[in-house]
C-alpha cells in the first residue's frame, strides 16, 4: 500500500489523488490550513476546520491526531505513535471517522484542554484526515493500493511563552541549482516563530532586489537554515524593480522577463520581525 501524505500547515492547501483515468479518489482541501491557539491550563478552547470534498463520490475520513517532525526542507513526517513530551492526551476529536458527500464542505470540530498546572509550553500536533484505501491500475505494470492522507498542523501557547529567533550566519546555498542567500537562525524561545519583512539588496553590478525570508516555522531550540527569496511579482503580475536607497520612489516597470542571476558578493539590509519582535540585519552574502 502507498500512502499519499500532505501537510496542509506547511506545504499547502490540496491534497489530490488521480486514478490514470481522471477520476479524483482523493480530493479535498481544509480551510485553515493551520490553527494557531492560545489556552491557559484548565480551559478548553474549541476549533473547526472546514474539509471540502471536490471529489465526484462522496468520501469517508478516517480522524486521528499525530506528532510531526519538520525536515530541513519543509517536509512534514507524521508519527502516530505517541513521542516523547506529546500533548495529544489533551485532544478530543468531534469524531473519528465522518463521511462528506460529493462536492460538498463539512466542518469538523476537535478541542484543547492543557491539564491545570500545566506550565508555560506550546503545544504541538497535527489532525490527520485519512482517506479509504483506493486501488489504482497505472499505464504499465499492477495495481497498486493507495491511500490519501492530509495533516492539519496546530499550535497552541499555553501560558506565557514566546519565540525568540535570532541570526547567527548569513550564506549561499544552491537551491534547485540556483545560487540563493541563505540565514541560519537559532529559536532560544519557548513558541515556534516565523521571520518576516522586506529586505532590501544590491548585487555587484549594482542591480537592486527585493528579499523576504522563507515563512518556515522555527521550532523552540531547533536551528534552521532559511532561504531569503526574490520579491519579483508584486500584485498585477508585472515585475518591479525598487529603488533601495529611496524607498519612496515609485517602482519601474521591468516587463515579463526574468531577472538576471545575481552577481556575488551582494549585501542584503533591512528589519526582520518575529512575531512583534523586530530587529535589525545587515549582510553580505557570497559564495
Amino acid at each position: 500500500m502507498i500512502r499519499v501524505l500532505r501537510s496542509l500547515g506547511v506545504a499547502g492547501a490540496v491534497a489530490a489523488v488521480t486514478a490514470p483515468a481522471g477520476a479524483q479518489l482523493f480530493a479535498v482541501s481544509a480551510s485553515p490550513p493551520r490553527f494557531e491557539l492560545t489556552a491557559d491550563p484548565g480551559q478548553t478552547v474549541r476549533s473547526v476546520v472546514e474539509l471540502e470534498n471536490a471529489a465526484d463520490i462522496a468520501a469517508v475520513y478516517s480522524v486521528a491526531t499525530a506528532d510531526w517532525t519538520l525536515a530541513a526542507d519543509g517536509g512534514v513526517a507524521f508519527s502516530e505513535a505517541l513521542t516523547p513530551g506529546s500533548c495529544r492526551s489533551w485532544v478530543a476529536l468531534e469524531a473519528r471517522s465522518i463521511r462528506v458527500p460529493p462536492r460538498s464542505r463539512y466542518r469538523f470540530r476537535f478541542e484543547v484542554t492543557p491539564p491545570a498546572g500545566t506550565p508555560p509550553a506550546e503545544c504541538r500536533f497535527a489532525v490527520l484526515f485519512a482517506g479509504t484505501e483506493q486501488s489504482v491500475k497505472p499505464t504499465h505494470g499492477s495495481a497498486v493500493s493507495v491511500v490519501g492522507q492530509i495533516g492539519v498542523i496546530t499550535y497552541a501557547e499555553v501560558g506565557a511563552v514566546a519565540p525568540q529567533v535570532d541570526v547567527i550566519n548569513n550564506d549561499v546555498a544552491k537551491i534547485a541549482g540556483v545560487l540563493t542567500p541563505v540565514l541560519t537562525v537559532h529559536n532560544a524561545g519557548t513558541a515556534h516563530g516565523r521571520l518576516s519583512g522586506l529586505l532590501r539588496g544590491v548585487d555587484a553590478n549594482g542591480v537592486r532586489r527585493i528579499f523576504t525570508p522563507s515563512p518556515l516555522p522555527i521550532l523552540p531550540g531547533e536551528t534552521r537554515t532559511l532561504s531569503l527569496d526574490l520579491d519579483e511579482t508584486p500584485a498585477g503580475g508585472t515585475r518591479t524593480q525598487l529603488n533601495a536607497d529611496r524607498p519612496e520612489a515609485p517602482a519601474k516597470p521591468m516587463g515579463e522577463v526574468r531577472p538576471a542571476a545575481i552577481a556575488f558578493p551582494l549585501t542584503i539590509k533591512g528589519t526582520l520581525r518575529d512575531g512583534a519582535r523586530a530587529f535589525s540585519f545587515t549582510g553580505t552574502f557570497s559564495p
